[in-house]
């Protein structure tokens, strides 16, 4: 079986108050090229995600990020990953489930 990924770096997270889906800005190291893309999860993947999260002593604090009123009164939360005061955040591919969809340009 051949492995789609070495890693995923994350950047960032967003998600719609109103949607079922988060999106998740990132960067993919594949076999020594790396290159910079867009994951959308649902919402039981993105609960998947952060159980795994949980599990190895991560947790990312909703709190610290940007909330985006928008004028249909739903609110857009985007949480920056990629800051000086926080370790990079990497990913094996397993951790993701096995549907996802890839915007890459």
């Amino acid at each position: 079986m051949e492995l789609l990924f070495d890693s995923i770096l994350l950047n960032s997270l967003q998600m719609e108050s109103q949607s079922g889906e988060t999106l998740l800005d990132c960067t993919v190291y594949e076999r020594g090229h790396s290159y910079d893309t867009q994951i959308v999860l649902s919402d039981t993947a993105m609960n998947l995600l952060m159980n795994e999260l949980a599990c190895r002593d991560i947790e990312l604090d909703f709190e610290k990020g940007d909330r985006i009123p928008m004028p249909d009164g739903t609110e857009i939360y985007h949480l920056n990953l990629d800051s000086a005061d926080r370790n990079p955040l990497f990913l094996p591919l397993y951790i993701l489930p096995e549907s996802m969809r890839l915007l890459r340009a």
